[in-house]
């Protein structure tokens, strides 16, 4: 994936791009390794999270978390490891889920010690810090109240754990950043199964275009800017062989 970051970044230049660091990948010379490849490629920042390895995604059961010493000294790793001091270090729990404190029947005892982890990481160094499926607003207006002044992350996924937030409801409960991981892979992945089940069915997958061409795929990928450039070149290239036929034979 760390391959991946720099065509990622230059695709979106205009836009701070937050990368997942998952457990970290290992120890702190390993944390290292990941942040700095992080800061090379461009990335904006990074959360790193206190699953035990190999984790799960925080929607699933099953998952479980380090001890707390573990998790801080992979934040204090990457917070050591950054060459760039506006390179965003975000801590991230999933102790309000984590099956050793309770898993789905997790009680509020859960969520105090993700608060306790959070605080910790805060401590270590972290900017930002990022509960792992709170259960209700109360728990996330107590969540971002119990850390101020420290920004904090929440992460909406459709009929999620979380619950539907709006991204104006979500900045009423106080929290600086919202992502929603799903809202571009889900809809084009039911997009393509509509289409894909149309041509089988239906032998075409022209409605399913809803007018758009190859042409206008492209243009959304930078056709016109790439067109522009090599007309550039061309118009260059013809003008430098005019200019040399031009000159006296010496």
């Amino acid at each position: 994936m760390i391959h991946n970051w720099p065509l990622v970044v230059a695709q979106n230049t205009r836009l701070p791009v937050i990368a997942d660091a998952d457990t970290s990948f290992g120890g702190p010379l390993n944390i290292r390794r990941t942040v700095r490849l992080y800061e090379h490629a461009g990335v904006a920042g990074c959360h790193i999270e206190d699953q035990v390895f190999p984790k799960r995604c925080g929607q699933l059961r099953g998952k479980d978390v380090v001890d707390l010493q573990v998790f801080l000294e992979r934040v204090r790793s990457a917070v050591e490891a950054r060459t760039n001091p506006d390179f965003v270090i975000i801590a991230r729990t999933d102790a309000r889920n984590a099956k050793s404190l309770g898993g789905d029947g997790a009680s509020t005892g859960a969520f105090r010690e993700g608060v306790r982890r959070l605080r910790e990481a805060m401590a270590a160094g972290a900017d930002m810090a990022f509960m792992g499926s709170p259960r209700t607003k109360d728990e996330m207006r107590e969540l971002v109240r119990e850390l101020a002044p420290h920004p904090v992350m929440i992460n909406v996924l459709p009929d999620g754990l979380t619950g539907n937030l709006t991204t104006a409801e979500c900045e009423e409960l106080g929290f600086a950043a919202a992502i929603y991981p799903c809202a571009g892979f889900i809809p084009a992945m039911l997009a393509m199964q509509e289409s894909y089940r149309g041509l089988k069915e239906e032998g075409s997958d022209l409605k399913y275009c809803r007018g758009k061409t190859i042409v206008d795929f492209f243009e959304q990928l930078g056709l016109k800017e790439a067109m522009k450039f090599d007309e550039r070149i061309e118009k260059w290239s013809r003008e430098e062989v005019q200019h040399t036929s031009e000159q006296p034979e010496s």
